[in-house]
């Protein structure tokens, strides 16, 4: 009588050996029943998973299960490891390109400073792009990744200068440890003691390219028109203190009285240069806040 292979029952697992139905018996041969090809067929189920390994069934049953479990194992490590090898690959990218945001603000700073250093020494028609390029030691490809125009560097510059300087500005007039006349007096003696320390010129961008407001383009000569009404709108709000705190005649209107102390330090300021002198600038300190300051009425 033909038995089924026991190679073939023993890689099939219990649970489906368990649910197919026994194989029909050839033409001619008795029921199964509890016969032998019955017990054969229940027995060689549990004793090829179960065998002892010196079996061939649980050697067989071994060895396939082996490689079940090797399989297994490379299916389900090998996304795991293509995901890391992916994540780490980022991760590196990332890594490369961390510190790119800072070079690009260290490339991008280096041009503004030469720029800053050039343009106050020569004013801005008297530099080159390839002399600031050179002085930032950075390639011409480098400005235009930063800059569209050689205007749009110009507010840049600017809009910089400005922030420096209203920076220092804020940190003189909101020292409320001194009456406000005295915070006005503080920010303009402390230029004048910097020219008497360094020589009698003014290297500061925006004056310089104030200077050349007729030949600058619209958006470099409205950089330079806000900065200084920036600069007023400060000195005027102090001024406004000034007035309510009896220093400052209250007949005076703040924001008029505000430009025209910028104009007339300004004016020092170009006139200080021509006389190779710090004597303008003493002038206008000893007329704003001898004169034209004084309280009503003070003596």
């Amino acid at each position: 009588m033909a038995r089924p292979s026991s190679r073939s029952k023993s890689s099939t697992p219990r649970s489906r050996s368990a649910a197919a139905p026994p194989p029909a018996p050839k033409a001619g041969a008795a029921p199964s029943g509890g016969g032998a090809l019955g017990e054969s067929a229940v027995n060689s189920a549990p004793n090829s998973v179960g065998a002892s390994p010196g079996g061939a069934a649980g050697a067989l049953g071994s060895k396939n299960s082996g490689k079940a479990r090797a399989a297994s194992q490379r299916s389900r490590s090998a996304p795991q490891w293509s995901d890391a090898g992916s994540k780490w690959a980022d991760a590196g990218q990332h890594a490369k390109r961390a510190p790119a945001p800072r070079r690009e603000a260290d490339t991008r700073e280096r041009i503004l400073q030469a720029g800053a250093e050039l343009v106050g020494a020569k004013g801005f028609n008297g530099c080159g792009l390839s002399e600031i390029l050179a002085r930032a030691e950075v390639p011409k490809g480098s400005f235009y990744h930063y800059f569209a125009s050689k205007e749009d560097f110009g507010v840049a510059l600017i809009e910089r200068a400005r922030d420096e300087y209203l920076d220092s500005l804020r940190e003189h007039l909101t020292d409320r440890r001194r009456s406000a006349v005295g915070r006005l007096r503080s920010i303009f003696e402390d230029t004048r003691n910097e020219c008497a320390r360094t020589g009698p010129t003014v290297e500061c961008l925006i004056p310089k390219l104030a200077l050349e407001t007729a030949t600058l383009s619209a958006p470099v000569h409205a950089a330079v028109k806000c900065s200084y009404e920036q600069w007023s709108a400060i000195i005027a709000q102090v001024i406004r203190e000034g007035q309510s705190a009896g220093e400052i005649d209250p007949a005076h209107d703040a924001d008029r009285l505000a430009r025209v102390l910028v104009m007339l330090w300004e004016g020092a300021a170009v006139r200080m240069q021509i006389d190779r002198s710090i004597q303008p600038l003493d002038d206008f300190l000893a007329f704003v806040f001898d004169t034209l300051l004084r309280p009503e009425g003070g003596g």
